[in-house]
């Protein structure tokens, strides 16, 4: 089963912009905190292949172990961090960006993320409330990653 997911979230960091700059500046050491990222392969040229722990429901009898590759482009001068699908690797495509914006003493981080899980196992009786059980998935594994970045930071 294909499922789309589209996830855009935030949060403030209690800290200037010019020290959050770090983040893109080090964008592996950054996007390593993701929740449930097994493996992370450089694969050349700013590209990387993830390779996630399975992401489901027991109980449900879903688990799909998401990998994908990206090539990551960073924009320090508009504050950005963003990446596009390499294709011809893993079950997903996904694709977005991370943008630090200047709150005076803070800095707001914003996250966007969107794309396909291909290959989803998911038992017939379960192909309706799959695709929002999914993506609430995702939207918990995001939340905790700018949490996660924001306690770094803090």
């Amino acid at each position: 089963m294909k499922i789309e997911i589209s996830i855009a979230r935030s949060v403030e960091v209690p800290a200037p912009i010019d020290r959050v700059n770090s983040l893109l500046e080090n964008y592996e050491q950054t996007i390593r905190r993701f929740p449930k990222l097994r493996k992370l392969t450089p694969l050349g040229e700013d590209a990387f292949l993830w390779e996630m722990a399975p992401i489901g429901s027991k109980i449900a009898n879903i688990a799909h172990q998401v990998s994908y590759a990206a090539r990551y482009q960073v924009d320090p001068r508009n504050g950005r961090l963003s990446w596009k699908p390499v294709p011809g690797h893993g079950n997903a495509h996904i694709e977005g960006q991370f943008s630090l914006v200047d709150a005076g003493a803070a800095t707001r981080l914003d996250f966007e993320v969107r794309g396909q899980l291909r290959e989803v196992p998911v038992p017939l009786i379960y192909r309706l409330v799959a695709p929002p059980f999914i993506q609430g998935k995702f939207t918990r594994l995001v939340d905790v990653f700018l949490e996660q970045t924001r306690d770094a930071m803090s």
